[in-house]
């Protein structure tokens, strides 16, 4: 055994013994991180398989796991293991030509490239399994060797931020530092008009509730909230709550307008609609929530609206799910934030978790991954889960029942939230392109005709393709009266779910976006029926596909939404036939020449959803520290970005570049094109994106989304800030201040209540330099207590604590932000003086 290996080795064998796995596995694997462009394009890997079990190791083995980054793997000549790709994100390998039996105890190091680059710890190999000619996997240890040497996260000639290491964060905290102090009435989203009037009111224990006609519903949640937080709703209160239209004189702003009046322990909520009563009882339950009882409120009127009608969040539950009892707690948070629209991505590539009547294989096989030879049963493993599609604790598997979905249609529904269902087509379609292939299977033989009636794929098709997740077949086949029949069936079985819910269908988003080119070109039956209309271009297909479902949708009454991809590109006797059909259209990728586009769909007669990626994907990584979960290929997303959304001024919604620099905000709109005054009560709304291929827990997608997701709760409530540039002012003074201030509502107001409720979220990097022989530190939380470390090792909760200048000459200095039960990632200082 080689010297350099018997470390990786030890933590192998480590790693176990404290693993039970039943059967237990033979052998136990370590992961190593080389160095990034150890080829050009390629980074280096080390696999060190150990022999764990009493038998040598002889080959008619395989060993599977999963990793999101690489999308080719290269094997080095001699390899004793050929390591290849089965399908994007799981990998295979097996014994070469020249393996060598490995005996009891030994181990051998696998050196592999994969292609791409690696920065981030999240995007190592996960979830490995053992299988010998029995078929029967076992899970196999794994350990992952910690990223130590800057050569394993760092890329030469890369355009990125800088890295936050101490002076990195120490810079960007002092620019948060402000002597502003959060008030009473100081929440996200701020308050429009707040009144000071003389006096106090004390909220005491018991409450009186005064309701008028129409908000029975409202009044029944609003006790829920506030019996949770220890107060009593009784007939005989101290404090008296009412609920009531507004007065006949008071014009309403739009639906969500509402007034909250404190007054000598009386409050009043008033509203035109049941929705303005529920988003002043938010306000009021956010005010109550972050005080002791009894609250003592200072006597004020408030008068407040959304500037948006459409504020919303879409979670990705394909990739990873999120089961039903973490759904309706995330519905109860984006509520409480004044959230009123949900977009439930059910379907997607990796899996489809929707019941359908009918089309059972969309759960039985779509809503399950694991290990299979040909997927008639399950779907490949990708990212979470392992080999076993029936382990119920795994994101990798799970659907919401036809009642599960009802259920949340109502629950959601109660709370002023709109649900969007999405069915992924005719692209990111894998999932259901796989289950009607089992479909067809199981029926072929015993009713041929039926077994063909929902196909999504034809066999004979010898398209290439590589869609943006590298599926080579994820497309529905449109030229098939079977694809039709499908999205109508399963159209026909949502609406007939709202409809037993009892709620509106706002509309189906049928996604629409990143069909890869050379989709179709192979298919015979796609080549007859262009020649048969006449068709000469591919795109004409996906036209095909979009009028047609959006004219199905418009016969039943329902309306239609998608990505940006489906407004974009037509004709205008196209879009002035379909733009009708559509309640929204979804547009995501607003960076470089793409960021015409939103302005663009709108002139074009569509209503649009901003989704800017670079704003409002909450599952790009906070920044570009190792450790940090999250994508970074459209850069990343903090509270800053998504605070920095400007809806109506979209060109200075990035003030900075892919590399960090400050983009010139008086020139961003200059030659651009420009919102058309008609167009612009087209701009419904603003929305952010979960996707889950990272995400393994419901704790993760809290993280991914609180404080990012207050940028939006901000901007959507107040679309136009006093600190939006002009081509003669950028306006950055008033910009910093406002920056600020927001940041010291969230630390001060916002993660207390969040930390009460028992929700997580992540806490940012403390600064730490050292200037002069003298340890600096600082922090954009001013409550939160700094950590560090002078050894070397990872600050922790006992580490000292940072309060003032000291002296310091060590050569490292780790810190860490210790705040409300969470911790920070570390941030790093190296003195080279």
């Amino acid at each position: 055994m080689k010297k350099s290996h018997l470390l990786l080795t030890a933590l192998a064998i480590g790693s176990l013994a404290a693993c039970k796995t039943t059967p237990q596995s033979p052998v136990s694997l370590q992961w190593e991180m080389g160095e990034n462009q150890v080829e050009p394009g390629f980074y280096g890997s080390t696999f060190t398989l150990v022999n764990t079990s009493d038998k040598p190791l002889e080959t008619g083995w395989e060993i599977y796991y999963t990793q999101l980054s690489p999308r080719q793997v290269k094997n080095y000549e001699n390899s004793p293991v050929t390591i290849e790709m089965v399908n994007p994100g799981y990998y295979k390998m097996t014994p070469a030509d020249s393996w060598q039996p490995l005996a009891p105890g030994d181990s051998i190091a696998i050196h592999y490239l994969n292609r791409g680059i690696l920065t981030q710890t999240q995007f190592t190999p996960k979830s490995p399994f053992f299988v010998q000619s029995d078929d029967k996997p076992i899970s196999i240890p794994l350990t992952i060797a910690p990223f130590t040497r800057e050569a394993q996260w760092t890329v030469p000639d890369r355009v990125a931020p800088p890295y936050p290491d101490g002076a990195t964060c120490y810079a960007q905290n002092e620019a948060l530092q402000t002597d502003y102090t959060p008030q009473t009435y100081d929440m996200l989203p701020s308050l429009k008009e707040v009144t000071p009037r003389t006096g106090v009111s004390v909220i005491s224990e018991n409450i009186s509730l005064s309701v008028e006609e129409g908000f029975a519903n409202e009044a029944r949640l609003l006790v829920q909230e506030l019996e949770k937080i220890g107060y009593h709703v009784t007939d005989n209160g101290q404090t008296v709550i009412a609920l009531c239209h507004f007065a006949k004189n008071t014009q309403a702003r739009n639906d969500e307008h509402y007034r909250l009046d404190v007054r000598d322990n009386y409050i009043t909520v008033s509203g035109a609609t049941p929705h303005a009563i529920f988003n002043g009882s938010q306000t009021l339950l956010s005010l109550l929530k972050r005080q002791n009882i009894p609250a003592r409120l200072d006597n004020v009127a408030i008068d407040d609206y959304p500037d948006l009608l459409y504020r919303g969040m879409m979670l990705d539950i394909a990739r990873n799910f999120t089961r039903k009892a973490d759904l309706f707690r995330l519905i109860d948070l984006l509520a409480s934030y004044k959230i009123n629209t949900f977009h439930f991505h059910f379907s997607d590539d990796e899996a489809w978790r929707l019941e359908i009547p009918g089309l059972e294989e969309l759960t039985s096989v779509g809503a399950h991954r694991g290990f299979t030879r040909d997927e008639s049963q399950c779907l490949y493993p990708n990212y979470y889960g392992g080999w076993n599609p029936a382990d119920t604790t795994a994101t990798a598997n799970g659907y919401y029942t036809r009642q599960d979905f009802i259920d949340l249609l109502q629950y959601a529904a109660s709370r002023h939230i709109t649900v969007i269902p999405e069915i992924e087509s005719p692209g990111h379609a894998r999932a259901a392109i796989v289950a009607m292939k089992a479909r067809y299977n199981r029926l072929k033989d015993s009713d041929p005709e039926g077994a063909k009636e929902y196909l999504l794929s034809e066999k004979a098709d010898t398209s290439k393709y590589v869609s943006a997740q590298a599926y080579t077949d994820n497309v529905m086949n449109v030229s098939l009266p079977s694809v039709y029949r499908f999205m109508e069936k399963v159209s026909d079985e949502i609406i007939a779910m709202y409809r037993e819910a009892g709620v509106p269908l706002a509309a189906i988003h049928i996604g629409g976006d990143e069909v890869p080119h050379g989709s179709w070109e192979g298919s015979p039956s796609c080549q007859r029926f262009m020649k048969e209309q006449g068709m000469t271009d591919p795109h004409q297909l996906a036209e095909h596909f979009l009028d047609q479902v959006s004219a199905m949708l418009a016969g039943k009454g329902v309306k239609v939404s998608g990505w940006q991809e489906v407004a974009l590109n037509h004709s205008p006797e196209l879009n002035a036939r379909i733009a009708p059909r559509f309640d929204g259209v979804y547009c995501w990728r607003t960076t470089g020449r793409s960021d015409i586009i939103p302005y663009t769909v709108a002139n074009d007669g569509y209503g649009v959803i901003l989704c800017n990626v670079s704003n409002f994907y909450l599952d790009l990584a906070y920044n570009s520290h190792k450790d940090e979960p999250g994508l970074i290929w459209g850069g990343y997303v903090d509270q800053f970005a998504s605070f920095n959304m400007l809806p109506y001024n979209i060109y200075c919604s990035n003030r900075t570049d892919m590399a960090g620099e400050k983009n010139n905000l008086k020139t961003a709109a200059r030659g651009k094109v420009q919102l058309t005054a008609r167009a612009r009560p087209r701009i419904k709304g603003i929305q952010a994106q979960l996707f889950s291929e990272t995400i393994g827990s419901f704790d993760q997608v809290q993280y991914y989304i609180f404080p990012k997701i207050f940028g939006l709760v901000e901007r959507g409530w107040n679309a136009t800030p006093d600190w939006s540039p002009t081509p003669t002012d950028d306006k950055e003074a008033l910009y910093e201040e406002a920056r600020a201030i927001y940041n010291a509502k969230i630390a001060a107001v916002e993660m207390p209540r969040l930390a009460h409720e028992g929700v997580n979220f992540r806490i940012p990097q403390p600064g730490v330099q050292i200037v002069d022989g003298k340890l600096y530190a600082n922090s954009p939380i001013p409550q939160a207590e700094i950590r560090y470390t002078t050894d070397g090792s990872e600050p922790t909760a006992e580490s000292p604590r940072w309060e003032e200048p000291l002296d310091c000459q060590a050569q490292v200095v780790k810190a860490r932000l210790f705040y409300l039960g969470k911790e920070s990632l570390t941030s790093t200082f190296v003195n080279n003086d």
